[in-house]
């Protein structure tokens, strides 16, 4: 079973247990299953974004698909809530953004991904920092890296009584030990 099966199995056990409400336990599931298709960028704006993504939040894109994740909600016509005054709603502002990037830019090697992120950075700046948080909200709600980083705080079901720097509730050393690791990784 490889660590990423067993963080899996975990999880599941967690999300079907005492100590994740239902309706907690089902939005996290739909996290887990969810999968997009590209609709909303063209296959080029998408392989850029996708590059950006993975350097910009690194990350294994198959199996956490923030790029997909960003397509979906502007496919699908939803806001995050804001925007800057003088930005383009997200849609053109986006596809701006990823126009200034070079095509091939998957192809290329770390540094200069970064320097062309810097320069993106730069002269896109709101749509840049619009992105960069979009994408590392998706990153951090997604269940299986919470559980990587060592937290359990959707475990939302129980009263937390060990609060304390370094306390660890019993369930919590319990899913570290069930990963093999000795508390928090």
């Amino acid at each position: 079973m490889t660590e990423g099966d067993r963080a899996q199995e975990v999880l599941a056990a967690l999300l079907a247990g005492e100590h994740v409400t239902p309706a907690t336990s089902q939005v996290l599931e739909k996290r887990l299953s969810r999968t997009f298709e590209r609709r909303f960028f063209s296959e080029t704006e998408f392989t850029r974004l996708q590059a950006a993504a993975v350097r910009l939040v690194p990350h294994d894109p198959v199996r956490l698909d923030l790029a997909g994740a960003v397509d979906d909600r502007l496919a699908n016509g939803r806001t995050d809530g804001w925007r800057y005054a003088d930005a383009p709603p997200d849609p053109q502002a986006y596809r701006e953004l990823l126009a200034a990037l070079p095509e091939d830019l998957m192809n290329l090697d770390g540094p200069a991904q970064d320097d062309l992120l810097r320069t993106l950075q730069l002269t896109h700046p709101h749509p840049f920092e619009d992105l960069l948080a979009e994408l590392t909200e998706a990153y951090y709600s997604h269940p299986l890296v919470q559980l990587e980083l060592g937290s359990l705080s959707f475990a939302d079901a129980p009263k937390w009584t060990r609060i304390g720097l370094g306390e660890l509730e019993a369930r919590e050393q319990e899913a570290w030990e069930a990963l093999g690791l000795k508390g928090r990784p």
